[in-house]
């Protein structure tokens, strides 16, 4: 059986950042991704100044010019709430951590392209088109059951088998809010209802109307969800954002999203370039148990109002690092992992207590 010292589950910002701690302490590690890349992924696509500061201490830089869209920087100044009697003042999105304060000046991504060039960063083997499916373990060995979605086990008459066993000593879950790994370690995981749908539509713009060029704004409005919306420009395209408890039409509530922007701002789209969407289980944050350890949302870190990229790679590079220093001195990986998120969790605790993300909230 193929055999490996980790397998990282997950190839976004967390289990890039995880692998590629591993990777510098020499450590055997592959990641498993479910998808080929580059591949859409449902998120605002905006760097913050965390991400920025954990990037260039991380990774050794910011990504290369493809990766950006145009307007390639949003001020935080130019993230704008509306109140129909107030008018636009301004939203909070990220907070300074530890006594830090962070770059105001957030940078304008496409998710799919950075994902890619963080996977190629981390210097790990990545096996794309694999979904995680079952695991097993004893007190030395996991064996992880990978189903294998491309052509060469898929096609009419394939020989080889769709389905791989892998060992490995530490499997890492940094497959994101719907995280295979953590329901294999987690029952509530497993059984706990969708709390909530997020859906992201990218249309074209054929007028702004009174909206600002290089602004991100954000609504509350119960009409069309029960959380925020929001919408700002990826080049020719503009990012609408909706989300709602399961008994809502998301896709209704997108619809009256678009109205309300032309009736209230004259905003005028053109066709919907593509959709996409995902489901949230809301459960407290659990790192794993024994030598499975979850990370990024798999673990449930996400800051201010559901940031979640800074909180990836934080938490993913301490996954590595933890692992990678119980290989070489051996004691428990998720209890050193515990003790050095500690202010991980302290800064999501404030964040909670100041979060602003839900209608009437």
């Amino acid at each position: 059986m193929e055999q490996h010292q980790v397998l990282v589950v997950g190839s976004g910002p967390a289990g890039a950042a995880c692998a590629k701690a591993l990777r510098k302490a020499d450590v055997d590690v592959v990641i498993i991704e479910k998808e080929k890349l580059p591949r859409h992924k449902i998120c605002s696509g905006v760097l913050f100044g965390q991400t920025q500061v954990l990037l260039e201490k991380y990774f050794g830089g910011l990504p290369p010019h493809d990766v950006y869209c145009t307007p390639k920087e949003i001020s935080a100044a130019h993230i704008l709430e509306w109140k129909a009697k107030e008018g636009f003042f301004p939203y909070i999105w990220e907070m300074g951590k530890d006594g830090v304060d962070f770059p105001q000046v957030y940078l304008n991504i496409w998710r799919s392209k950075f994902d890619h060039w963080l996977a190629q960063q981390c210097g790990a083997e990545l096996r794309q088109n694999c979904s995680a499916r079952s695991m097993t373990q004893d007190s030395a060995i996991i064996n992880l059951t990978v189903f294998q979605k491309d052509s060469h086990t898929l096609d009419p008459g394939a020989q080889k088998d769709p389905q791989q066993e892998i060992a490995c000593q530490y499997l890492v879950g940094a497959d994101g809010w719907d995280s295979s790994v953590r329901g294999f370690v987690d029952e509530q995981w497993r059984t706990k209802p969708v709390d909530v749908i997020v859906y992201q539509e990218y249309c074209a713009f054929k007028n702004m109307g009174t909206l600002r060029k290089g602004h991100w704004y954000v609504f509350f409005n119960p009409a069309v969800g029960d959380i925020l919306c929001c919408m700002h420009r990826k080049d020719d395209l503009a990012t609408l954002c909706v989300g709602g408890l399961p008994s809502r039409n998301i896709r209704a509530g997108m619809a009256t999203f678009k109205q309300f922007l032309a009736d209230q701002f004259q905003v005028s789209l053109g066709e919907v370039d593509r959709g996409e969407g995902c489901t949230i289980r809301q459960l407290p944050p659990n790192l794993g148990a024994g030598r499975v350890l979850l990370t990024g949302e798999a673990a449930g870190f996400a800051y201010l109002n559901g940031e979640g990229i800074s909180a990836a790679i934080d938490s993913g590079y301490r996954t590595g690092l933890a692992i990678a220093q119980a290989i070489k001195s051996g004691g428990s990986a998720l209890d050193i992992y515990k003790n050095n998120t500690t202010d991980m969790m302290a800064h999501m605790d404030l964040c909670l207590k100041n979060m602003h993300f839900l209608v009437g909230q």
